[in-house]
């Protein structure tokens, strides 16, 4: 509140959006170099449970990957529709006010 205004930081708003797309991307990026160091490179050196093992567990993280970038992708998403509402929301009240 200031001056008994509301005041919405939108630019606050579109950077964490912005932040959460970038490390969602960060994570991917992280877990596609596990899989391939267990698949690739580790994996070369694992034989039989040891090397089922890491198979399993690249699976794993791949399921893993997928849904985590599928739900970090709908929540910015959403962040970015109710800050639309928000924004909307703004103008009308502003416009409302003679502001």
């Amino acid at each position: 509140m200031s001056d008994g205004r509301i005041e919405l930081h939108h630019q606050q708003i579109d950077e964490a959006a912005a932040m959460l797309r970038q490390q969602s991307q960060l994570m991917h990026e992280m877990m596609q170099q596990t899989q391939t160091f267990l698949t690739q490179g580790l994996g070369h050196e694992l034989h039989g449970d040891y090397a089922d093992a890491g198979q399993a567990y690249s699976d794993v993280l791949a399921k893993a990957d997928s849904a985590m970038t599928d739900d970090v992708a709908k929540a910015a998403a959403a962040l970015d529709e109710v800050h639309g509402l928000i924004r909307d929301s703004d103008r009308r009240a502003g416009s409302n006010f003679g502001h």
